[in-house]
């Protein structure tokens, strides 16, 4: 029988003590009783020595606090201040912070090597989490976004309570016969299957305006219809239809849908009921309109079964209206 008693729980140890006391005032020899137990009596020996000299209570289990942690809160902090930059000005090939690239940098800057299990633990302890990075256009000007965010959106929400306005963002999307498929749960010895169209080419198009109040008016596209400056004038104007008693300030990105002649057109000759307003080039993260998107391709027709373009359209209509009267989930692509 093995007498190490570190393969019992710290409750049933801490029970044997307080029995091997108990059962000794009773007259049972310590060897009796490492041998009940399944300890060396060397330890019941030390548990009856312990008992005499510092109570009972010293029997109670307590937690080992452990040895230091080597990323201590200096090294934790300037670790951080590491992590909160990109990758490349630590000389990485890219921007985004890897486990393998953390762990090298750990061994190179501060010489210590850190085990890949416990390295989550640490980016949890200095209060990092893992996330999926945003796409960024190279061709993106980060001083016009800066301007943007400074300037020009600050401008626009001014003009908007002042006027009294009614403010959307706006964008156009494709759903295609061939959608996304994520990831699903199941057994590990079975491959999941979605049935899908093999057709190609096979899309609807959908305009989308979005407010933060969760607001959402759309429109899709006509059968051999493509986006054009007539298509996104015809959209504005059942904007324009749904809410005739506002002024409505549209912010669009630069495509030339929404620079059109016949769009600046109609704007001079509505200024007083409508304005638009343009993105800095390359810059769709300035537009909530993108969530929507991602939520309805990724989310609501994620694995659609839709067979024919007919039926896709049919599903997209239905997914867009459901999404209109869930102003909650609207406003949440403002977050």
């Amino acid at each position: 029988m093995s007498r190490d008693g570190r393969r019992h729980s710290h409750e049933l140890l801490e029970g044997y003590r307080f029995a091997a006391v108990k059962l000794s005032k009773a007259g049972v020899h310590p060897i009796e009783l490492a041998k009940s137990f399944g300890v060396a009596r060397e330890t019941v020996y030390e548990w009856l020595c312990r008992a005499k000299q510092q109570g009972t209570q010293s029997l109670k289990s307590s937690k080992s606090c452990g040895r230091s942690p080597r990323v201590d809160a200096e090294i934790g902090e300037k670790l951080s201040a590491y992590l909160r930059k990109p990758a490349t000005e630590c000389g990485y090939s890219t921007d985004l912070w890897s486990g393998p690239r953390i762990r090298h940098l750990l061994k190179h800057r501060f010489g210590i090597v850190y085990h890949v299990k416990h390295l989550p633990r640490l980016l949890r302890r200095i209060g990092l989490i893992l996330k999926f990075p945003e796409r960024r256009a190279l061709e993106q000007d980060p001083e016009a976004v800066r301007i943007w965010k400074q300037r020009e959106l600050p401008r626009i929400l001014r003009f908007t309570r002042k006027k009294r306005a009614i403010l959307f963002y706006a964008d156009e999307s494709l759903i295609s016969l061939i959608p996304y498929v994520g990831k699903t749960w199941a057994l590990p010895n079975k491959t999941p299957i979605v049935r899908v169209s093999g057709k190609r080419g096979q899309h609807v198009g959908v305009t989308a305006a979005v407010n933060r109040g969760g607001r959402l008016c759309f429109e899709l596209t006509r059968e051999g219809e493509r986006f054009t400056a007539k298509v996104f004038l015809r959209f504005i104007k059942k904007l324009r239809l749904e809410h005739p008693r506002r002024r409505i300030v549209l912010i669009v990105d630069g495509a030339s849908t929404h620079t059109a002649k016949i769009v600046k057109a109609f704007e001079k000759e509505h200024q007083s009921r409508f304005s638009l307003e343009i993105l800095p080039a390359y810059s769709p993260e300035l537009n909530p309109t993108e969530q929507s998107w991602r939520f309805i391709k990724t989310k609501k027709l994620n694995g659609s079964t839709a067979k024919s373009k007919t039926e896709l359209k049919t599903k997209a209509r239905t997914t867009m209206r459901e999404l209109k009267r869930d102003p909650k989930r609207v406003a949440s692509f403002f977050a």
